[in-house]
């Protein structure tokens, strides 16, 4: 289950910001809720919104698997490194998070399995992958959906 936590400013009937935010726990979504609230009321808060440039691009798979193995908390060992690595050669990794499907993730199994990869061996690819997933939106701001992560090679 996700849990989508939105925030709307309203000013004399006109809406001056709107953000959303998926999160996997009901209680990481009320922290950022909060927390997002009491950063906008603070004075000048939303003029210096106006003011900030628009993202400068919408970062890439291949962004989302770099930030992950350069700022892992854990040791994350040599094969998963490597694993994360090889998946940068497909096609998916130079997609934009915001642009990823679930068809993608299909076509990227069925890519593997056709080159002759076995099914646990693209499990686990899936898998690794799917920890980029998992922290990519919340912790980075990086818009891809912790859901197709949870996919698996049968």
């Amino acid at each position: 289950m996700a849990w989508l936590a939105q925030i709307s400013v309203m000013r004399q009937g006109k809406v001056l910001l709107r953000e959303s935010q998926t999160f996997e726990r009901r209680s990481t979504a009320a922290a950022w809720i909060e927390n997002r609230e009491e950063s906008l009321a603070r004075p000048g808060a939303l003029d210096a919104l106006k003011t900030q440039p628009k993202s400068k691009k919408t970062p890439t798979l291949a962004d989302a698997i770099d930030r992950y193995v350069q700022e892992s908390n854990k040791q994350i060992g040599r094969t998963k490194t490597q694993v994360l690595k090889n998946i940068k050669t497909f096609d998916i990794a130079d997609q934009h998070c915001d642009a990823i499907t679930s068809a993608d993730i299909i076509e990227f199994t069925q890519e593997k399995l056709n080159s002759g990869v076995q099914p646990q061996t693209v499990a686990n690819h899936l898998s690794h992958l799917g920890a980029v997933f998992s922290i990519a939106r919340p912790a980075w701001g990086f818009p891809l959906s912790a859901g197709y992560g949870r996919l698996s090679a049968r």
